[in-house]
């Protein structure tokens, strides 16, 4: 077994609560750990219009294996103005709103407490939506019991829990002061899909001036095989495509600035 830290007496301390299930690596395996150890807990997740494909579906599937409610809250993320307009504090304010959701149901179906993946490795420099977190009291167990990236991996594989490459909501596809566009969102979606077909580990699909420019972020090893994929990629909607020498780099959309 991997290092837990005490991660089962922690978690035994909140129940029951709900995990803030965004169906990637970290909260996933968090729900998995306290299904397999009995623990009360409920899984809530929020559609928002913003989720990266495949992770709605991801946490529906673990969470009905793990024998666990499921709760998924609609929220238009689309209707907050600076959310929609891609303020400075988008990130903030759209952590700050989905967690408020999840709170809210927590309370009706009587949880005592809201906890979510973040890690002793998440740092509120690249992650402002932290910030939020700590506002509404959401308790992060993995931090809290000083579990990393690295503990979280070794811990998937003993729940059996699918490795996913890093994700972060579509919006961070698209530079802060551009507005966020349905449209944008869904060519990001479909682009990031057709690439995660032919191209493994993290991709990012930056949508720059509208769908004037396809960004793409990917690891440089496979540069020959994502040159061969361009012209699919620009007859999704965008006017040009081109690729980052470095490939992907953190710090959201505006990391193709650096």
């Amino acid at each position: 077994m991997a290092r837990d830290c005490g991660l089962d007496a922690i978690l035994k301390s909140y129940e029951p609560f709900a995990i803030a299930l965004s169906g990637g690596t970290d909260s996933s395996v968090l729900l998995a750990y306290a299904g397999r150890h009995g623990i009360r807990a409920i899984a809530v997740s929020v559609d928002t219009g913003l989720n990266p494909p495949g992770e709605l579906e991801a946490a529906r599937e673990l969470a009905e294996r793990m024998g666990v409610t499921h709760v998924v809250v609609p929220l238009d993320m689309l209707e907050i103005p600076a959310v929609r307009e891609n303020r400075p504090d988008r990130c903030y304010v759209c952590k700050r709103t989905m967690m408020e959701a999840i709170v809210a149901e927590a309370e009706r179906r009587g949880g005592r407490t809201v906890v979510d993946g973040t890690h002793a490795d998440d740092s509120p420099r690249t992650r402002p939506g932290m910030r939020a977190l700590r506002e509404l009291g959401i308790r992060s167990p993995f931090a809290e019991c000083g579990m990393g990236k690295e503990d979280i991996e070794a811990l998937a594989g003993d729940l059996g829990v699918v490795v996913r490459p890093p994700s972060a909501c579509l919006a961070t596809r698209i530079p802060t002061g551009e507005p966020v566009t349905k449209e944008c969102l869904a060519l990001v979606a479909a682009a990031e899909a057709l690439l995660a077909r032919e191209i493994p580990g993290t991709i990012r699909v930056r949508c720059i001036g509208g769908h004037a420019l396809a960004y793409i972020e990917a690891d440089p090893a496979y540069r020959r095989r994502l040159e061969r994929l361009l012209g699919a990629v620009k007859d999704l909607g965008f006017r040009d495509v081109t690729i980052a020498p470095e490939g992907y780099r953190q710090g959201g959309a505006d990391s193709w600035k650096r």
